[in-house]
């Protein structure tokens, strides 16, 4: 995986090649299914008053390389990517811009037609949670899982 970066307020964290494992995308919708007296189920019916949800999840592993994550910091150590990423979630969060190869903005928020896709590569998002894990064996490394909100 390429090109993963979170950008809030201008500035960037890039992730190294390699850092992040995996990146998942979880729609839910909030459907009221009715059923219907004297009738199977293929006659319920289902209403969509609360609309969609989705969270993106990226799961990897924090390294050092000679490189800063944020253009202008010196944030090349795991303890400085530790503390940068951690100071996302402050309590007072504004959008988080989540840019990866493949997680984009909804054809129909962008202003697009069904089904045809854009080029819309970035995401706005805000974090519901980071974990990290020192794994034994690995003094260099520390794995890491945040979880976000898509939204404004």
């Amino acid at each position: 995986m390429a090109d993963i970066s979170l950008t809030m307020n201008g500035i960037k964290f890039t992730f190294a090649e390699g850092e992040c494992d995996e990146i998942s995308s979880n729609i839910t919708t909030d459907i009221e299914n009715e059923k219907m007296s004297a009738s199977g189920p293929m006659r319920a019916l289902n209403y969509d008053y609360n609309g969609v949800a989705k969270t993106i999840t990226i799961k990897g592993v924090l390294f050092e390389t000679p490189l800063t994550r944020v253009a202008g910091y010196s944030i090349t150590s795991v303890i400085e990517q530790k503390q940068w990423l951690e100071s996302l979630a402050n309590g007072s969060q504004t959008p988080i811009t989540f840019t990866s190869n493949y997680e984009t903005s909804s054809v129909i928020e962008a202003g697009g037609v069904a089904p045809y896709q854009g080029s819309f590569a970035y995401t706005k998002c805000m974090i519901t949670s980071i974990t990290f894990r020192e794994n034994a064996g690995e003094p260099d490394r520390l794995s890491f899982e945040i979880s976000f909100a898509v939204g404004e």
